[in-house]
């Protein structure tokens, strides 16, 4: 009996450390694209030291904590978080991801319950240029600007008839070129493009519906789930409650107006 109490111990244990990814250090991999206020984005803190925060970060956090795991976070670029996730770069990603119309994601993944619902896209453009569009045909022969493989890009090209795509890796060089005249708008989340109207005068929101709610956000896991994490990231999901939330999405926009490019 002693022994069989042992084992059953020992086997808890190792069961207990292999869910942080990691075994051997007890470290939770995460993935996410740090360029999207205010759900994942770089700070400097009172050090002058780059810090990853934001809504995604701390629910990652969360998920880690729950877990008795250390997390690290590795930052990548947006079309590539599944991928480097299949290969076991990292053990999940979360990065305002929601399931695609294409299903392309669910192929590639599994995915968790839901954790953010956001309205749906929203279109910037030029301070001043507002008059110019009043429908989604007036982009007819416009460069229109999405992140590359989200779904907003999908928008654009699928949506917006008529629109010349103009699809780049990172959101804040999407910002800048349409800033600068090198596109005539940029198609993005609705939390995401209210939080740049907001820190940047030089871009407005068009008045614009592109459809109902979008889909709600995700944690994704390598397909099959072949780490065992799928059932305590949805725990710690099922766990926060509306209060925790909203204190997580409060720090997120008050430290997103420090958000800085890396």
């Amino acid at each position: 009996m002693k022994k069989l109490l042992a084992f059953a111990l020992a086997l808890t244990m190792v069961l207990a450390m292999g869910a942080c990814g990691q075994s051997n250090d007890k470290v939770l991999v995460f993935g996410t694209s740090a360029d999207y206020p205010p759900f994942e984005f770089h700070i400097l803190d009172e050090n002058g030291k780059d810090q990853i925060v934001g809504i995604d970060v701390a629910i990652a956090r969360k998920i880690a904590e729950d877990m008795g795991c250390e997390l690290q976070i590795k930052d990548i670029a947006f079309e590539s978080l599944l991928t480097d996730m299949g290969r076991g770069d990292v053990d999940f990603v979360i990065a305002a991801m929601e399931i695609d119309a294409e299903g392309e994601r669910i192929n590639a993944a599994d995915y968790s319950d839901p954790y953010y619902t956001d309205e749906a896209p929203l279109i910037l453009v030029r301070k001043g240029d507002e008059g110019l569009y009043t429908s989604l045909e007036d982009f007819d022969g416009k460069l229109v600007g999405a992140q590359t493989a989200t779904t907003k890009a999908d928008i654009v090209t699928g949506e917006m008839t008529g629109a010349k795509p103009h699809l780049l890796t990172a959101v804040p060089a999407l910002v800048n070129d349409l800033v600068y005249e090198k596109c005539d708008a940029v198609v993005l989340d609705a939390a995401v493009a209210q939080k740049y109207a907001s820190i940047n005068d030089d871009v407005v929101i068009l008045p614009l519906s592109l459809g109902e709610a979008a889909e709600p956000y995700r944690a994704w896991v390598a397909k099959g789930d072949p780490k065992g994490l799928l059932e305590a990231i949805n725990k710690t999901i099922a766990s926060l409650t509306e209060e925790d939330l909203a204190a997580i999405i409060e720090e997120a926009n008050t430290l997103s107006e420090q958000a800085v490019e890396n």
